[in-house]
């Protein structure tokens, strides 16, 4: 058997490199390469020779012995099988490793996917940097995305839910996968280790909320919002405002005061600060008119209605800008919470909105004025004809809802206990009647 066809061993390549500096073909372009500091520690490189276009090309595809002779022919086969279909080896490696140095870490990937995916494309980009943020750069943000394991990704799941905050999980898995999604499609990482979670490993399905609060809930949310200390006369006013115009919360939170005409009692909400990218003109009633007013002092003379309050302090106590010129989307929630006499059922803010489309509901407006009020697209055919903006019809149903929650707000509305459960009356009727004896 000629020497070059018989099969290499192990052996051989530990004695050549007993010999010293080596550079030696073992088929196919494949180099066992070492310098003599090298042979000295038993070390050495796989190098792949080819050529591209008529220059000499290298690619190193590992060290020796970590990465073995089988495994080195096997990897030279198939980047040979890619060089026949004109894709230089080197050069592509050469690429990715300049990707991977781009995203080292998990918080990388995920500024990367931020800026080319969310913060162009969503009105609310802040909402999607929280969750990052807050869930996923504290428990894996350090990790390499290629080290990332499914055990990853259940931890960041685990620790959301267990703090009470499921919808927050389901987004955090949502953002997982759309990052490493990413990753995968520009070989930064071999598989997506968020792939085969589903919302029952987050926070499970989310049902459709139902919870609104009544005349009752709100009178005691007022009388709640008044003695609580530190709730503060702001949160107060954001609170009645976004029930009077039954707007979303980062619509108010955000709104500047050049979109105000308080003399002509219009607030013109321009289509990109909306969800549903509709602009809209709404009617300012007196109530409304007169929280503005109230609000603008406390605004200093800064653009936003609702302005950032305070400076924030650094780890080494240096004052910093806040991240959000105007009031943040967690503030109004963290004061919320403060409400410790509250003796209701729990509600979000967003059920604010409910609130004022069941009242609207309440008061016999129109259903068509009521979706219109609440800037909601209309449906089916109706929405691809029916273009009237109901201005004036909106602004009779939002001054009677703003007048009602002015009552409420100064105590004026009587309190109308609740309806007893029926178990419960039932008891009451039992406990009312004579004792036979």
């Amino acid at each position: 058997m000629n020497r070059q066809q018989r099969p290499l061993t192990d052996r051989e390549l530990k004695a050549w490199l007993a010999a010293g500096a080596v550079d030696r073909g073992v088929g196919e372009g494949l180099t066992f390469v070492a310098s003599v500091a090298a042979a000295q520690a038993g070390k050495a490189s796989w190098i792949l020779r080819y050529r591209m276009n008529g220059r000499a090309k290298e690619k190193v595809l590992g060290r020796y012995p970590e990465l073995s002779l089988k495994d080195a022919r096997e990897q030279t086969r198939q980047d040979r099988a890619r060089i026949e279909r004109g894709i230089d080896v080197a050069a592509a490696k050469q690429a990715e490793k300049a990707l991977v140095l781009e995203v080292p870490t998990v918080e990388r990937l995920g500024q990367a996917w931020f800026a080319r995916y969310i913060q162009p494309r969503y009105k609310h980009p802040e909402v999607v940097a929280r969750v990052l943020r807050k869930h996923i750069n504290p428990v894996i943000g350090a990790v390499a995305p290629p080290d990332v394991q499914p055990a990853h990704v259940d931890r960041v799941l685990t620790r959301i839910v267990a703090g009470g905050a499921p919808t927050v999980a389901n987004d955090a898995l949502r953002y997982m996968s759309r990052m490493f999604r990413m990753a995968v499609r520009n070989h930064w990482i071999e598989r997506n280790p968020a792939a085969d979670f589903d919302l029952v490993d987050a926070g499970g399905d989310e049902a459709s909320r139902d919870r609104w609060l009544t005349i009752e809930e709100l009178q005691q949310l007022a009388q709640s919002m008044r003695t609580t200390p530190n709730f503060g006369r702001e949160n107060e006013l954001a609170v009645w405002l976004l029930l009077a115009l039954c707007v979303r919360k980062m619509e108010l939170l955000s709104a500047r005061w050049d979109a105000f005409d308080l003399d002509a009692g219009v607030w013109t909400l321009a289509r990109e600060n909306t969800k549903t990218r509709s602009s809209i003109r709404i009617p300012l009633a007196k109530p409304v008119i007169a929280w503005l007013e109230e609000a603008r002092v406390f605004s200093f003379g800064k653009p936003y209605v609702f302005p950032a309050r305070r400076l924030v302090r650094s780890r080494m106590g240096e004052a910093r800008k806040n991240r959000y010129a105007h009031v943040g989307p967690d503030t109004l929630n963290v004061a919320l919470r403060r409400l410790k006499l509250l003796d209701i059922e729990h509600f979000t803010v967003h059920d604010m909105r409910r609130t004022a489309r069941t009242h609207l509901a309440g008061l016999g407006v129109d259903r068509f004025v009521a979706e219109r009020s609440l800037n909601h697209k209309l449906g089916n055919i109706e929405g691809i004809y029916d273009r009237h903006d109901y201005f004036s019809e909106r602004a009779a149903a939002l001054a009677a809802w703003a007048s009602l929650l002015a009552k409420v707000e100064r105590g004026l509305v009587p309190v109308v206990p609740s309806k007893p459960s029926r178990p419960a009356a039932k008891r009451a009727a039992r406990e009312r009647a004579p004792v036979d004896g």
